[in-house]
């Protein structure tokens, strides 16, 4: 509860009182008021026998402890400043829950207000302009704490925040343009603070039932969401932003990788792009990075890092070191005598495409129609559609000649299937940047139908192998010892 304390501080006898908010910890204000009073009224005179000798001594006291005695003069001071403390405390409260600063203007423009020294015309100028600029600070201060508390303006932030990151840059920037068409269609502003379970259920059915938006791609946008959320959060050095209790709980879609179609290219497809020749320099440029990208696991984007100032020697082993583009993560790319065979049949893994990847991706497929690999396969496909009257491009899951399916994501996912089981896992996510196996399996789909032929043909070969080993083995005849 706030309190008030007059005090008398002067050494004359009349002189300007002294007044002190106190409200918790968060208020502490003393100011000079013009509030004129006699000092014999705010000192009690106090005598103590010490050591047989009677002492005198003067100690203040506050409104409160006046007594009632007295002159009508003093009667009628006492009377007016309890008035005036019981006007200002009433301000306080109705000022501070509708959230106008406290300050020590405001307090030197309340005791203006309600005192009776407001004679002149200036002086009620001052207190009329006073709590104009009181009136103004606090709906500037308004403004500003629903500005920082808008989920919009946080995802804004992370623009700044990823100003040098283009990739991640281009990610907020669509979540943010998701978050303005979710509010249109949903008539309303949202805050940090209504980011919660209840927001995400919403915004959930909405992408995918009525956008038609993947669970991936939807869970993708509310991590962002959450991201931006948290960040702000912690960045409050104000303390004027709020969030709900759930935000770093609330649920997403679960097992969205359960039914998920990863496409890869087996040894035998990638045997059939190599035999195939092919004379247009650019679709050429295009079989060269399939070939490579298969190989290294590396994304489109660092491709061209296969060079030679990036190259280094342990052992007498030359391999690339460098960081990626995406994640700025160190890899090393080990010059293996597959690599070797690959460089001396097609030159340096570089690459002459544009960084977007359209038009590379439009290749790749042309690459790998040439070469037959046009198996019908379950898969998803950029296809236009309809929502709302309006044409979009959705993944739409069909079955499709694979050749039709490949993208540059291929290459990755190509690299670890074709390598997983058969060198240590962890020099496959070395390349890939997954932390656990389990996720490695994830990302490869492990599971999938299409690995049934390939487990089949391994454990097959493994007992060739063994047979024949057997079958090698030469019996030795012991002689019998007399």
């Amino acid at each position: 509860m706030a309190k008030l304390n007059f005090t008398y501080r002067g050494k004359k006898s009349t002189g300007k009182l002294s007044l002190r908010l106190i409200h918790t910890s968060t208020y502490d204000f003393r100011i000079s008021t013009p509030l004129v009073s006699k000092r014999e009224y705010w000192f009690k005179r106090t005598t103590k026998t010490i050591k047989g000798e009677k002492t005198t001594k003067l100690f203040p006291v506050q409104l409160k402890d006046l007594n009632n005695n007295g002159s009508a003069d003093y009667k009628s001071h006492k009377a007016n400043l309890e008035t005036i403390e019981a006007q200002i405390l009433d301000k306080f409260i109705i000022d501070n829950n509708n959230g106008i600063p406290i300050t020590k203007e405001w307090l030197k423009c309340a005791v203006l207000e309600f005192s009776k020294v407001l004679d002149t015309k200036d002086k009620v100028e001052v207190v009329i302009k006073a709590n104009e600029k009181i009136q103004k600070d606090a709906e500037q201060l308004e403004q500003r704490i629903t500005n920082a508390n808008l989920l919009s303006n946080a995802i804004k932030k992370m623009f700044v925040r990823y100003k040098t990151n283009n990739n991640e840059l281009k990610k907020y920037k669509v979540t943010h343009g998701l978050l303005i068409k979710y509010q249109a269609y949903k008539k309303q502003t949202f805050t940090i603070k209504e980011l919660n379970q209840d927001f995400a259920n919403h915004f959930m059915n909405w992408a995918f039932i009525d956008m038609k938006y993947s669970k991936s791609y939807i869970n993708a946008q509310l991590k962002r969401f959450r991201s931006s959320a948290v960040k702000a959060y912690e960045s409050d050095e104000d303390d004027i932003i709020q969030i709900s209790k759930t935000l770093r709980t609330f649920t997403m879609f679960d097992k969205i990788y359960k039914d998920k179609i990863v496409v890869t290219l087996s040894y035998e497809e990638l045997d059939k792009i190599d035999n195939k020749e092919i004379t247009d320099p650019r679709l050429f440029d295009a079989k060269k990075a399939i070939l490579i990208g298969c190989e290294t696991g590396l994304r489109y984007s660092d491709l061209n890092k296969l060079i030679d100032t990036n190259i280094k020697n342990v052992n007498g082993v030359n391999y690339w070191k460098f960081k990626t583009e995406k994640t700025d993560t160190l890899v090393q790319i080990t010059v293996s005598n597959r690599m070797i065979y690959l460089m001396k049949k097609y030159g340096i893994p570089q690459t002459n495409y544009p960084s977007n990847g359209v038009k590379f991706n439009e290749d790749i497929k042309k690459v790998c129609a040439l070469a037959e690999i046009n198996e019908n396969i379950k898969g998803k496909k950029s296809t236009v559609i309809e929502i709302n009257g309006k044409k979009v491009i959705r993944n739409i899951t069909d079955y499709h000649p694979k050749y039709d399916l490949i993208t540059s994501r291929t290459f990755r996912r190509s690299f670890a299937t074709n390598y997983y089981g058969k060198i240590d896992t962890a020099l496959i996510t070395s390349i890939t940047g997954h932390s656990t196996e389990q996720q490695l399996r994830a990302y490869i789909n492990n599971n999938d139908e299409s690995n049934i032929l390939r487990t089949k043909q391994q454990i097959d070969q493994f007992h060739e192998e063994r047979k024949k080993e057997k079958n090698n083995i030469k019996l030795t005849v012991i002689p019998q010892v007399i």
